[in-house]
């Protein structure tokens, strides 16, 4: 159903509630926000008809808004401020070689801050150093090989200009490493010491942040992002956007109104097999509202991961409880692959291996306050913490 875009007057505003339950069905449905809308976008005016006057209208919202989406699709829909029941990203971990190497490019590359807010003990020792991001983090860590993910991660930062400055003033620091930047139009390409790449974007009006990490971008086999969006879906009860890049068929699981993971079909990978084998062990932290239906659902499924190197294994809901937090790596298929898809799998089939540190709100972490140097004022919670 498309619904026309008349923006509602005063006189319309007793309506809107005896209105409401006649567009509850057909939110996705709305493609402008307003006929003001409408118009800035290109399209053209709807033409008042009888059918068309008679049928429910979307109340006038200003555009600027509507920052939560990841997708075209979801930017246009009135519920583009709702979420799923993954609220935050909170850190990508990710295991170096170097970690002096590491705090050259984490901290004074790209100019982020170590947290001065934790301590040895809190991040596992000395080997391990957390750099902030704005309300996020780096958890960089020495292990015996560098871990990366297969496409680079989309950040968030500002004034570009003095990050160039800052990666040209470290470059001869980091000669004989995989370190590269490339500025192009409207990003900076980046390449860690160990190969990690990153793409550094502008802040823009359609996002919430000032810095932070925007999209986690991961390949897939073909015919098979969809069958990811439907695992988050169903077991963790996220929202998830289903669209295209480069002609590729794509999935973005929100994680918050500022984060996303983003699976893209690949023809490089012609298995689910392949594309899992481009693990090499980094994980995410994330924070749910919902916590002990995940839990019973991830065991259940038999993906709760208790073989791993940290403290914070929990065999029961108890256990997840006391540490307010659980840990899996294996995405599932929660069906049998439709007839005609490219890549053939049956329910229970991993689709897709990374590590994720799943975490309740009841977590001490959460939301607590991170410090960003050159930040006096920033743009969208208030000064100096963020």
């Amino acid at each position: 159903m498309q619904l026309t875009s008349l923006t509602l007057t005063g006189r319309a505003l007793p309506q809107l509630h005896s209105r409401r339950k006649k567009w509850e069905s057909c939110w996705e449905d709305v493609k402008y926000c307003s006929e003001r809308c409408r118009r800035s976008r290109g399209g053209q005016t709807a033409q008042a008809t009888p059918s068309a006057t008679m049928a429910p209208t979307a109340p006038s919202v200003s555009h600027s808004s509507f920052k939560a989406g990841r997708s075209p699709d979801i930017n246009k829909s009135l519920r583009c401020q709702d979420l799923g029941n993954i609220v935050h990203l909170e850190h990508l971990n990710l295991e170096v070689p170097d970690k002096e190497q590491a705090g050259i490019f984490y901290g004074e590359g790209l100019g982020l801050s170590a947290d001065p807010g934790s301590t040895a003990a809190q991040r596992g020792g000395v080997a391990v150093t957390w750099f902030n991001i704005g309300r996020q983090q780096f958890h960089i860590s020495k292990g015996p090989e560098a871990q990366r993910t297969p496409l680079p991660v989309k950040l968030v930062l500002p004034n570009h200009a003095a990050l160039v400055q800052r990666l040209e003033l470290v470059a001869s620091h980091l000669e004989g490493t995989q370190f590269a930047f490339e500025q192009t139009e409207g990003s900076v390409m980046v390449t860690d010491p160990f190969g990690q790449q990153f793409e550094v974007l502008a802040p823009s009006d359609d996002d919430t942040i000032s810095r932070g990490i925007k999209d986690i971008v991961l390949p897939c086999a073909p015919g098979t992002a969809a069958a990811i969006g439907a695992f988050y879906k169903k077991f963790y009860m996220a929202r998830v956007a289903y669209g295209a890049q480069d002609s590729m068929d794509s999935a973005s699981v929100l994680f918050g109104p500022s984060s996303s993971l983003t699976f893209v079909e690949d023809d490089e990978y012609k298995t689910a097999e392949a594309a899992i084998g481009d693990f090499e062990g980094w994980h995410i932290a994330f924070y749910m509202a919902n916590f002990s239906s995940v839990y019973d659902k991830v065991c259940d499924a038999g993906i709760n991961l208790l073989d791993h190197k940290y403290n914070d294994k929990a065999p029961t809901l108890e256990d997840a409880l006391k540490w307010s937090q659980f840990r899996m790596v294996d995405i599932l298929a929660v069906d049998d692959s439709p007839e005609g898809c490219p890549t053939s799998y049956k329910s229970g089939d991993v689709l897709y291996s990374f590590g994720h540190e799943a975490r309740s709100l009841y977590h001490p972490r959460y939301m607590r306050s991170l410090y960003n140097k050159g930040t006096n004022v920033y743009d969208d919670h208030g000064p100096n913490l963020i």
